[in-house]
């Protein structure tokens, strides 16, 4: 199974022979996956926001990024935890919670009289969550958000797929005021 999974990455119609290595990683990735789904429920996630300034230095809006604050480990790099994630589909859960605390966030700016607009990175798997629209439009109502401050950031992946959907989607979502932006663009998607 590892042997096939290598050759359909490496682009399909190709040979892969399974060796030692290939099996350590199995094995170091079903840990993180399992102390992940662990510190899921143990609330070990992180929400940072990244300032993004304008030419004057002007701090204008802010990224949200997920971390891993794990017990032992300390601050787990998403290179690691993100693609163990996708793979297993713990990476619905993650950014459920991820676009909650940027709805709430949202909230707490809008109710101290300023605005910041906010942008969260969505996977494909969490956009083609076929209530997805519903999901923000409830987060953002519950907070208090502006939907004119979030801004969803998507790979150009997640557009080429279901087209139909995903034009039905964002529209849905942009007659309410959320924003897009597209994320690694011309990256090779």
């Amino acid at each position: 199974d590892t042997a096939l999974h290598r050759a359909k990455e490496a682009g399909g119609h190709q040979t892969a022979f399974f060796d030692a290595g290939m099996g350590r990683l199995v094995s170091e990735r079903f840990v993180i996956e399992q102390d992940l789904r662990r510190g899921i429920e143990a609330g070990e996630l992180r929400l940072y926001l990244q300032p993004q300034v304008n030419a004057e230095g002007r701090t204008v809006s802010a990224e949200a990024l997920v971390r891993w604050q794990h017990p032992d480990k300390g601050l787990v790099p998403p290179a690691l935890f993100i693609p163990v994630a996708e793979d297993s589909g713990l990476i619905q859960p993650i950014g459920h919670w991820v676009l909650e605390q940027v709805c709430e966030r949202l909230g707490q700016i809008r109710r101290a009289g300023q605005r910041m607009p906010l942008s969260v990175n969505i996977s494909p798997r969490q956009f083609h969550q076929r209530d997805f629209s519903q999901q923000v439009l409830h987060l953002l109502e519950r907070h208090g958000a502006h939907a004119s401050d979030l801004i969803l950031e998507i790979t150009e992946g997640v557009v080429v797929q279901e087209v139909d959907a995903v034009i039905r989607r964002m529209g849905e979502l942009t007659r309410h005021g959320v924003r897009f932006s597209i994320d690694d663009f011309g990256t090779g998607y």
